[in-house]
């Protein structure tokens, strides 16, 4: 969910953030792939696009690992940053 939240940062919405594009170490550091999907936080539907990554990865969490956090990000916690897209 970090990832999610500093890619917005930056500007950038993933798009297709999901358990294939998130590749962990053994050290538990995450590192991601695929961004062909990727838009702007300029994009007139990126709250629907942020929804939809958070939506897959909390899926995923529960249905492999049985875990559901207590929290998880909200369009409204992405805080603009930088300018990466």
């Amino acid at each position: 969910m970090n990832l999610i939240l500093r890619l917005a940062s930056q500007g950038l919405i993933h798009g297709n953030y999901n358990e294939f594009n998130i590749l962990v170490y053994e050290d538990g550091r995450p590192t991601l792939i695929d961004f062909p999907q990727m838009l702007s936080i300029d994009h007139p539907n990126v709250r629907e696009y942020f929804e939809r990554d958070v939506q897959c990865i909390k899926t995923c969490f529960l249905r492999k690992f049985r875990f559901e956090a207590d929290h998880a990000p909200q369009w409204e916690d992405v805080k603009r940053e930088g300018k990466l897209g």
